[in-house]
C-alpha cells in the first residue's frame, strides 16, 4: 500500500517516556493499512531531523500528545511542535492527549482545553496493566473513528 494514501498520526513525546510509547505502539497494527503513525524513531542517520519533523507535522491529520513533566519541560516540544499543532488544530487536525505521569497539565490552558483520553487524576503510570491497555485500546478506537 502506498504510504501517501494513509492518514497520518504525529506522536509528540519526550524521550524520557519512550517505554510508554513502546507500550502504546503495540496497538498500532490494528490500523496498519489505514494509518501511518509517525514519531521521531523514523528519523535515521543522515536525515535532516528538523525537516523530517516539520514534514511529519504538516502531513498529520491527528496528533497524539504523550504528556508528562518531561514533555512539558521540553523546549522543542513546547516551542516548536506544540505551537504548530495548535495552529493546525484550527485547520482540522485533532489533538488527542494522553496523560502519562502526574504533571501540571491544568496549568497549560493551550493543552487542557482539549479533553484528554484519560483523566489527569489517573495517569497512565498510576494504572494497572489492564487499565493501561484499555486506554491504549480506546485511543486506537478513537483514531479509527476519526479517520472514517
Amino acid at each position: 500500500m502506498n504510504d501517501t494514501l494513509l492518514d497520518r498520526v504525529f506522536i509528540s513525546y519526550s524521550h524520557e517516556d519512550e517505554e510508554l510509547l513502546k507500550s502504546l505502539k503495540r496497538h498500532f497494527s490494528a490500523l496498519k493499512n489505514k494509518v501511518e503513525f509517525w514519531d521521531d524513531s523514523k528519523i535515521f542517520a543522515g536525515m535532516k531531523w528538523k525537516e523530517e519533523i516539520e514534514t511529519a507535522l504538516s502531513q498529520a491529520r491527528i496528533a497524539i500528545l504523550l504528556i508528562s513533566p518531561d514533555f512539558l519541560n521540553s523546549n522543542f516540544i513546547m516551542e516548536k511542535e506544540l505551537p504548530y499543532l495548535l495552529n493546525a488544530e484550527k485547520r482540522g487536525v485533532t489533538i488527542l492527549s494522553v496523560i502519562l505521569k502526574p504533571c501540571l497539565f491544568d496549568f497549560y490552558p493551550q493543552l487542557s482545553q482539549f479533553q484528554a483520553v484519560n483523566s489527569p487524576s489517573k495517569t497512565i503510570i498510576q494504572m494497572s496493566d489492564f487499565e493501561r491497555e484499555k486506554v491504549w485500546t480506546n485511543l486506537i478506537i478513537r483514531i479509527n473513528e476519526l479517520i472514517k
